[in-house]
């Protein structure tokens, strides 16, 4: 009787989910100051998100969406802004149209960027002046730097990690740990120590620390 019961809310959720559907797109857009932030908190969940730079002096996030669902939630205490996906459950059954996040930063925001969540993938263009700290589950996690000015840490389970330079030599001690994934590492590196699962080198300076951990994730620097 109970499994019943749960067959027909999964078949009922299934049917919700197709007739929220929206036929077209909305951006939901939300801008907050920059006064007083010196923390930038993103729980983005199973969304999509893409992190880029601005040209303005306030942080925009930007939600698409194809429903008539919430859209996502800024709120700004003491030195930190917290960007929240409210949830919805309809839309983990609507994998075809699922929300995407694009954050814009402006550039004159140099301090800290925290991403966590679970299976949203994460892309980050055009880098070059903030801290930045991921927590990932399976998603996939792909950053661009124009210039590596500022430490990064990234952990994942399964996800991939993908680090682009334009820099030929960019200034960062790098560490990182996988368990079964792959290592592809295009960067000259010296005081280099590799083993299986560890890898530990400096590029350029080593000014910036950056230390990538997945389980079984693959890990690929350009």
């Amino acid at each position: 009787m109970i499994k019943r019961i749960i067959i027909s809310l999964f078949l009922l959720i299934i049917m919700l989910a197709g007739c929220s559907r929206g036929e077209d797109e909305e951006v939901i857009v939300n801008k907050e100051s920059l006064e007083d932030i010196e923390e930038i908190m993103i729980n983005f969940s199973s969304t999509d998100v893409l992190i880029s730079p601005s040209e303005t002096n306030e942080i925009e996030a930007n939600l698409t969406v194809y429903d008539d669902g919430p859209g996502a939630i800024l709120e700004k205490s003491t030195k930190q802004l917290t960007i929240e996906m409210d949830n919805d459950i309809t839309r983990l059954f609507n994998l075809s149209k699922k929300p995407t996040l694009e954050v814009k930063v402006p550039k004159q925001f140099k301090q800290k960027i925290i991403l966590d969540g679970s299976s949203g993938n994460i892309t980050g263009k055009e880098l070059m002046n903030n801290d930045i700290e991921i927590a990932s589950s399976s998603g996939n996690v792909k950053l661009h730097f124009i210039e590596l000015n500022n430490d990064v840490k990234i952990t994942t389970t399964s996800g991939k990690v993908s680090v682009d330079f334009d820099e030929e030599k960019p200034n960062l001690e790098l560490d990182i740990t996988t368990n079964s994934g792959r290592q592809s590492i295009d960067l000259t590196l010296y005081d280099n120590s590799k083993t299986k699962k560890n890898l530990h080198g400096i590029s350029g300076n080593g000014d910036h620390k950056m230390k990538i951990a997945t389980n079984s994730g693959n890990i690929d620097l350009n």
